[in-house]
């Protein structure tokens, strides 16, 4: 899988730069290009964009209005898109209203609004909500019954506490949790994205207040019982809280508590692998109970560090029925294949099985 970083290439860069020309011939190109190649190589992704903002920003009018007009001339229209950019390559012009519209609150958002739906939008947000906490929490009130699906993500996910590649917004991890009124109104958006958003909104609140998220998800299961949309908005929502056993959370979902569940075998089927391999492996569960349980079984890889300690990452497994006495088998396999959001560091290993969220002990095998 190609580098993350490399969306920011020199060559895309350069068509950055040509379209910009085309919709403002002022813009210099040369300027622009100068020493370019050679400042993107030995730079990080987001380090790559912030640099191609500058570069922007450089050759454009310093008064914000004006320059996020002809920003947004790079946009498609549906019409000729020649000129525009979508994508990755949105992500500066978005960069550059977040560090420019502090001062021109509604200008900003208006720009914000019109390159969401390119790229999302949902890491310029953040400064405003830090610094302008009032005006922009109003503003994403009124996004909520935007009619573009994208703007309506932007209010769940841009507001989201702990944004993966975002700034953390400690703020709205104190009482009374200002962006819990604003998953009221999309819980139940026509959109799946907007939905999946805010389950992961509520994901990130429950690693701090998960009392709070619980009492919100049966509120929400109260008001529409029947709702299947509402069920997987729940059940992503918690995934944390379960991977982790929270009773309230394992009760809400209808998971037995663990100790009324005994694995009887857990095994993997090498004891050493190759990086880009999958390991394979077989576990057996006893419902020791006489009465009827429902089981989630998850299971931890210990990754090794590069200082030799292990990490464990959390993967869901399998849900199952069991009926009293009653024994299933599970198979699976977990893939070790080389990602860019993860090294492996070769050596020792180990698969933890987990049933309703208790650990039992780990099994080890060698990544070569």
């Amino acid at each position: 899988m190609e580098p993350f970083k490399n969306e920011f290439s020199y060559q895309k860069a350069q068509l950055v730069a040509k379209c910009l020309a085309n919709v403002y011939p002022k813009f210099s190109c040369r300027k622009f290009n100068k020493q370019l190649e050679a400042a993107l190589i030995p730079l990080e992704m987001k380090q790559r964009m912030r640099l191609i903002a500058d570069r922007i920003e450089d050759g454009l009018p310093h008064h914000p209005p004006e320059m996020f007009h002809i920003l947004l001339k790079l946009l498609p229209t549906g019409k000729d898109e020649t000129n525009s950019l979508r994508g990755f390559l949105v992500w500066p012009l978005t960069e550059i209203v977040a560090r420019r519209g502090l001062m021109h609150f509604k200008e900003a958002m208006e720009a914000l609004r019109e390159m969401t739906p390119y790229f999302t939008c949902e890491f310029a947000i953040r400064p405003f909500l830090r610094q302008e906490a009032e005006r922009t929490l109003a503003q994403l009130h009124d996004w909520c019954d935007h009619p573009n699906p994208h703007v309506r993500r932007l209010v769940s996910e841009g507001s989201r506490p702990l944004l993966p590649w975002g700034e953390r917004l400690n703020e709205m991890l104190v009482a009374p949790f200002p962006t819990l009124c604003l998953l009221a109104k999309l819980y139940r958006d026509p959109c799946a994205s907007v939905r999946l958003s805010v389950s992961n909104h509520l994901n990130d609140l429950s690693k701090h207040h998960p009392s709070e998220v619980l009492e919100t998800l049966k509120r929400w299961k109260k008001a529409h019982p029947k709702d299947l949309a509402v069920d997987k908005v729940a059940r992503h929502a918690c995934r944390t809280l379960l991977k982790n056993g929270h009773p309230g959370a394992l009760k809400f979902h209808g998971f037995a508590p663990a100790d009324a569940l005994k694995l009887e075998v857990f095994e993997l089927s090498e004891k050493s692998i190759r990086l880009g391999e999958s390991i394979h492996y077989r576990a057996v569960i006893h419902n020791n109970s006489s009465r009827v349980l429902k089981v989630m079984f998850d299971y931890a890889v210990l990754h090794r560090k590069a200082n030799d300690t292990l990490s464990p990452k959390v993967f869901k497994g399998r849900i199952r029925t069991l009926k009293a006495g009653a024994r299933c088998e599970i198979l699976g396999s977990h893939s070790l294949k080389p990602v860019t959001t993860r090294v492996y560091h070769l050596g020792q290993q180990s698969i933890e099985p987990r049933l309703n969220g208790r650990a039992f002990p780990a099994v080890s095998f060698t990544l070569k």
